[in-house]
């Protein structure tokens, strides 16, 4: 079903661009308009061209500092994200590729998507939700909440036997 809408979307999109940018032309003019997505272009391109090493940057100075270099990697995508809007032509994309320029706004669209690939993912507060269904929390102690321990173990109440000795198994 999720496929379908993507689908739908998709081919929707560029429809919907190619008519709010036939009623922008009638409303302010064909030059205007098409001086808009020249300009929304070549910004798209200067942040794509200015995230280029900006990511990678922020992520080793967090690892520096000792943080986790998650914030400013979703960050970074967002912001290549936002060039990547900006570049493309279209009214529709840019007004999201301008909203997503902006801090505030970038991290409240990166915190409800993380939250909900997470949600939809099956993960919550960090967790992975099994096929029961219940988070690790809220499970029982004998269900394997506790800790692994890996190890090797040798019975010393069995008697082990060498290869080709078979254990109550007489020949005639």
């Amino acid at each position: 079903m999720a496929r379908l809408g993507i689908g739908l979307v998709l081919i929707a999109l560029p429809l919907v661009e190619i008519a709010v940018l036939i009623k922008a032309g009638q409303l302010i003019g064909f030059w205007a308009t098409l001086a808009v997505v020249v300009a929304t272009g070549a910004l798209g391109i200067m942040v794509l061209a200015q995230q280029r090493f900006a990511m990678l940057s922020g992520m080793l100075k967090a690892v520096n500092e000792g943080q986790p270099p998650v914030a400013p990697v979703i960050d970074g995508a967002f912001l290549v994200l936002a060039g990547g809007l900006l570049f493309s032509p279209g009214l529709i994309a840019d007004t999201i590729g301008l909203l997503l320029l902006i801090g505030p706004v970038r991290r409240f669209v990166a915190r409800w998507s993380i939250t909900a690939i997470a949600t939809r993912s099956g993960l919550e507060a960090g967790r992975f939700r099994g096929d029961d269904g219940m988070s690790g929390r809220n499970r029982s102690p004998g269900a394997g909440s506790g800790p692994i321990i890996e190890g090797e173990f040798k019975r010393l109440d069995e008697k082990t036997t060498g290869p080709g000795q078979n254990k109550g198994v007489t020949r005639k």
